[in-house]
């Protein structure tokens, strides 16, 4: 898995407008874009992808030196829903062994992982299907500085929907996409089980048009080992 961030890494660095990355990290996105100018979208996003490959990727390093080589941390499966499309999805993730303090009690984390999914659309009077694959680095912030009990999560990956997504009202032009998700969830104290309830939007951030997007509620629910 480790190695598959990097080859992301390698991907999504070189292909990043000079500045785009350190902006970003430092920025939203509407912020970088109006910091670099018309047409900045696109970089913006994918400077900020490349961040969290990177720090993925340096987690990846930290992990191997600390836990077995591919251990999964937990599995999940979840559903979604937009205006005109169902979908499901199971996983695999790997927590981060890096962890950093953030005020008095708060705490940040980290995490990737892998999914695949189907999308289910309506297009008119018929059905559209899509196999989803993903993988997704994300960060966390417990505020009671343990990791248990409510967390907020943020994240921006890599997805593959193929055949291209469309719905009776809209097609996307590209079959990779970006998916950035925030969410609230909470870990169960005395068990391994957490819930999660996510907004995930995916586009392809003005690489090519047209670039409608598409915007899913999620609900997750992950066990850990």
């Amino acid at each position: 898995m480790c190695n598959a961030i990097d080859r992301q890494r390698q991907t999504t660095a070189a292909a990043d407008r000079p500045g785009a990355g350190r902006v970003a990290a430092a920025l939203t996105l509407r912020e970088c874009a109006a910091r670099l100018g018309p047409g900045a979208e696109a970089a913006c996003r994918i400077g900020l992808a490349a961040g969290l490959a990177l720090a993925s990727g340096a987690a990846c390093q930290a992990q191997a030196a600390t836990a077995a080589p591919g251990g999964v941390d937990r599995w999940f499966a979840q559903v979604g829903r937009a205006a005109d499309t169902r979908s499901v999805a199971v996983g695999a993730g790997w927590d981060w062994r890096w962890r950093v303090g953030l005020g008095a009690r708060g705490l940040v984390t980290g995490a990737h992982d892998i999914s695949i999914g189907h999308w289910q659309s309506d297009v008119g009077a018929d059905r559209h299907g899509v196999t989803q694959l993903g993988i997704t680095p994300s960060l966390r912030y417990w505020p009671t500085g343990e990791t248990r009990r409510w967390f907020v999560e943020a994240g921006i990956g890599a997805h593959l929907l193929t055949p291209v997504y469309r719905t009776h009202d809209k097609t996307f032009s590209t079959r990779f996409n970006f998916g950035d998700h925030v969410g609230l969830g909470y870990r169960a104290v005395a068990s391994t089980t957490e819930w999660s309830l996510r907004l995930q939007h995916f586009s392809n951030a003005g690489i090519r048009s047209p670039n409608p997007g598409e915007n899913f509620v999620q609900l997750r629910w992950s066990v850990a080992f």
